[in-house]
């Protein structure tokens, strides 16, 4: 499985944190991919966001939430 679509099969059209996010995922598969350091991890959602495939939004406590973006 690629980067992208395992983040975005993790994704739902319900906000998470990056944090719950990465929880999600689970450490096994973020170190199959490459993605156990919390900037690239970041980093791959960040740019899933700029090629329009997921959306996200900072929460009221200041965190940003990713969610699948909505057709």
């Amino acid at each position: 499985m690629s980067r992208a679509s395992t983040l975005m099969e993790s994704l739902t059209d319900e906000p998470v944190s990056t944090s719950d996010l990465y929880d999600r995922v689970g450490y096994p598969t973020l170190a199959h991919l490459g993605l156990i350091p919390y900037h690239a991890f970041r980093a791959e959602l960040a740019a899933l966001a700029a090629l329009g495939a997921l959306e996200s939004d900072t929460a009221a406590n200041g965190s940003t939430t990713w969610r699948r973006t909505r057709d």
